[in-house]
């Protein structure tokens, strides 16, 4: 088996069972049924990949020999792309992406990462964010800490439609 990124690295296996690795990238291949629950479980290189190589601007070819693999974008503090065959089942983990999964608890249940209601719920939270980080920058921490307030007072109040039109009222009148 060969490295999708890498395309000439024979991929090893570390162990019975085990995932398969690329000494020269330190990318990991898992197949299904793989062990995954080794505690801390790391991909050491021996060597540096090539610092102007990005793995994730790319997806790469499944090591089994199935084609293509599918990417899904993975957004945490610096967002990566994890590539999976459909056909065998087998996930692509760049180097240091399988730490970043298990820290998130993610690496119980890697399937889901690819669903579409997965992928829509990160897009909305992404936005969210970004969203509440531009408003708390132009209205200021004072302000946007009151409305942030108010927002989780009113949120199940019986009356919250009744209490917007009073602060819109009050803020446009006079």
């Amino acid at each position: 088996m060969k490295c999708p990124k890498c395309t000439t690295t024979e991929l090893k296996q570390t162990g019975f069972n085990a995932p398969y690795v690329c000494e020269a990238c330190g990318g990991m291949w898992l197949l299904p049924g793989s062990r995954t629950e080794i505690p801390g479980m790391t991909v050491e290189s021996d060597e540096e990949a090539p610092a102007t190589d990005n793995p994730d601007s790319k997806t790469g070819l499944c090591p089994s020999g199935h084609g293509i693999m599918i990417r899904a974008r993975i957004d945490l503090d610096e967002p990566f792309f994890l590539e999976k065959c459909t056909a065998c089942g087998g996930i692509w983990f760049d180097k240091g992406e399988w730490q970043r999964i298990a820290e998130t608890n993610l690496a119980d249940n890697l399937s889901v990462i690819w669903s579409a209601s997965w992928q829509r719920k990160q897009s909305q939270e992404k936005n969210r964010e970004s969203f509440l980080a531009m408003n708390r920058s132009l209205l200021g921490d004072p302000v946007f800490t009151a409305l942030m307030d108010l927002a989780d007072t009113l949120k199940n109040h019986p009356e919250k439609d009744r209490a917007l039109a009073l602060l819109q009222r009050e803020i446009i009148q006079p």
